[in-house]
């Protein structure tokens, strides 16, 4: 798959950081083995003013990935998800600041296989079926934490 993504300027990305994370809080233990840190998926009702399909937030302790309503899709979230894999691998966590990166674009070489397909099918469903709550300056939506398999 072939994406398109930039980081952006560090106070933005430490402001969005603090808005989405507000009340998306993990609870303890949710560690994704091999000092991964959890995941938080969120579809907020007003998407952050950000060039982007989707934006993954990363910061010290925990990582959340911010859908467009109207591209949550399981493709969307396979590229979001692939996307924080690479970066675990190649690019270390700042210990003070968190660093945002929109997806502005992809495309898909080959399409997802029907298991990864459904598998984040039912996640998506789960997400949008949870109640709207606040997300902190994000305003509302909806959020919940997630535990991504590895590779």
């Amino acid at each position: 798959m072939i994406m398109r993504h930039r980081s952006t300027s560090p106070t933005l990305a430490a402001t969005l950081v603090g808005m989405a994370l507000a009340t998306a809080a993990p609870t303890p233990g949710m560690a994704q083995g091999q000092g991964r840190v959890p995941l938080v998926l969120a579809i907020p009702e007003s998407f952050p003013d950000v060039e982007g399909r989707v934006v993954l937030l990363r910061e010290p302790g925990r990582d959340v990935v911010l859908l467009r309503a109207t591209d949550a899709t399981p493709e969307t979230l396979s590229v979001a998800l692939t996307l924080r894999r690479r970066l675990d691998a190649t690019t270390p966590r700042r210990e003070q600041q968190g660093q945002m990166v929109p997806v502005t674009g992809y495309a898909r070489r080959i399409p997802l296989v029907a298991e990864e397909q459904e598998r984040l099918s039912a996640v998506l469903a789960e997400l949008e079926a949870r109640e709207t709550v606040s997300l902190g300056r994000l305003g509302r939506g909806r959020a919940m934490t997630f535990r991504d398999r590895e590779g």
